[in-house]
């Protein structure tokens, strides 16, 4: 085993307290996470019940071994978690062997500093992160438009709605929104604007175009961004819906208003990296080989099934073979300014971006992950916090769907990004910033929440029927013949319904939206 030398130990020690960070600090030295987690287990700076039980086990007088059999753990686990013999640790006489590998480290190190992702608007990557740490999201406001979709609505529906809805061009909303809110918290907002209570499941997604311009259709392609932009099919719906703690008396509107509030959070685990990265490996090590069904609708021949390589197959055939398997949700921890922009996007960069930021040593990442003891849910989510992959912005317009049974679906556009320099003047990306809308931005950043600017129509109502039945709910108790009888019964039972859910018919204005 080649000896650690002094420097080594002294640049670990280091980087491990700027950072707190095991995967980190490896980047940084260029060192395996192994060896890092064992310096700085042997200088007394890092453990956990693992390492603890392993010390304990040495200090009785057992070889590694009998450690090894009394934890039901392999020899090469055991190895991981034990300090360094002083034999091989912190010398000084290195070999002419250790020399060019520090000095190939540091050229490695070297060039890695230098690296940017080319698009249109270089990014730099260690600046990113430095912004990310320091929260400088805060200065930043971004202007949103929020659509329903309504491509398949009538004439004469349209017509009730402008009527009675007071829809001019469709239903919309425009929201300021601070840069670090969560997509968790987006959806929180746009319930609120639009009026439903939250009572359905959700999720986002990128536009189709996007979406393979990202992945090229390729099933590892994908995978490698599972925990990074896309959330691993899961059924955990209490970690997915991880801050659903309405209880009954409390006020919707209040509570609502909490979650799209910031400073904001993610409290759960499915959305973390290593999470969904251990969901695909075991996938592909117990899929080989997948069998593709495709179904056409309404026909008598359908196609035959064929097998194919899991690692070979697009996107589309994995979804044909396995049913379930929704491989274009977004994970909902991402700050809105990480996927979000305004200029073109060069999508090979953020693939290479994507491998060249991927743990060479993912596997015993992982393997570490599934042996450690966290001593509360805090230290696990802190762990694996410190393994997530910083996304980069790659898109202007999002997805929304709310209510599979209604289908409820909205478009969302980045039309703007706001900037407050340090003189406290404020500039937007795409055009000059209208006089009117600063206060409105240092509102935003003073609340740290959003703020509606702009909506047409008013809001909408859960349970409905989707936009068809929203269309015959308003035509029910606005267009009745006020002589027949069963039709005003219906019409004070709908009004009652409506009540109950919530629903008043009032116009309220863009600022009391939210």
């Amino acid at each position: 085993m080649n000896k650690i030398t002094g420097n080594q130990v002294n640049e670990v020690i280091q980087s491990y307290q700027n950072n707190h960070s095991i995967i980190e600090t490896a980047k940084k030295t260029g060192i395996s996470t192994v060896k890092v987690r064992k310096i700085l287990i042997t200088e007394g700076l890092w453990e956990s019940d693992t390492s603890n039980k392993i010390g304990e086990l040495i200090q009785r007088g057992m070889k590694t071994e009998e450690i090894a059999n009394t934890l039901c753990m392999t020899v090469k686990n055991v190895q991981a978690y034990m300090p360094y013999e002083r034999g091989l640790y912190g010398g000084e006489e290195v070999s002419k062997e250790a020399i060019r590998s520090d000095k190939y480290r540091n050229r490695m190190r070297k060039a890695a500093d230098m690296q940017m992702i080319k698009t249109n608007q270089s990014i730099d990557l260690s600046e990113r992160s430095e912004k990310m740490k320091d929260n400088q999201e805060v200065n930043k406001v971004m202007k949103l438009q929020l659509e329903l979709d309504m491509e398949f609505v009538e004439e004469e529906e349209k017509k009730i709605l402008h009527r009675h809805a007071y829809v001019n061009k469709s239903i919309s909303r425009d929201i300021l929104v601070p840069a670090d809110i969560t997509l968790h918290a987006l959806h929180y907002a746009i319930v609120r604007m639009f009026g439903w209570m939250n009572s359905h499941l959700h999720h986002f997604s990128l536009p189709d175009n996007i979406f393979a311009k990202l992945t090229k259709n390729k099933f590892m392609t994908w995978s490698k961004m599972a925990g990074i932009y896309f959330r691993f099919p899961s059924e955990d719906f209490e970690d997915l819906y991880w801050d659903d703690d309405y209880k009954e008396g409390q006020s919707v509107k209040s509570w609502m208003r909490k979650k799209y509030t910031g400073p904001y959070k993610y409290g759960g685990f499915e959305e973390h990296y290593l999470i969904n990265q251990e969901k695909v490996k075991n996938m592909i090590e117990q899929n080989e080989e997948i069998i593709v069904q495709k179904f056409l609708l309404q026909s008598e021949n359908q196609p035959k099934p064929y097998k194919v390589k899991l690692k070979e197959a697009t996107v589309n055939e994995v979804k044909y073979a396995y049913m379930d398997f929704q491989y274009y949700e977004l994970i909902e921890r991402l700050p809105l300014s990480d996927i979000m922009c305004l200029s073109e996007v060069d999508f090979s960069a953020i693939r290479n971006y994507i491998k060249n930021n991927t743990p060479n040593d993912l596997d015993d990442v992982l393997e570490e992950y599934d042996q450690l003891l966290f001593k509360s849910s805090m230290n696990r989510r802190m762990y694996l916090e410190s393994h997530n992959i910083l996304a980069l912005p790659l898109t202007n317009r999002l997805n929304y769907e709310y209510d599979y049974g209604d289908g409820w679906k909205v478009s969302i556009t980045c039309e703007d990004i706001y900037e407050k320099d340090h003189d406290g003047n404020w500039s937007g990306t795409s055009q000059k910033i209208e006089d009117s809308l600063i206060d409105v931005c240092e509102e935003v950043i003073a609340k740290h929440r959003p703020i509606c600017i702009k909506k047409d129509g008013i809001e909408l109502v859960d349970d409905v029927g989707g936009i068809h039945g929203f269309c015959d709910f308003l035509k029910t108790i606005y267009e009745i013949d006020i002589n027949d009888e069963e039709a005003i019964q219906e019409r004070e039972n709908m009004l009652d319904w409506a009540d109950m859910m919530g629903w008043t018919g009032r116009r309220i204005s863009p600022k009391q939206t939210l």
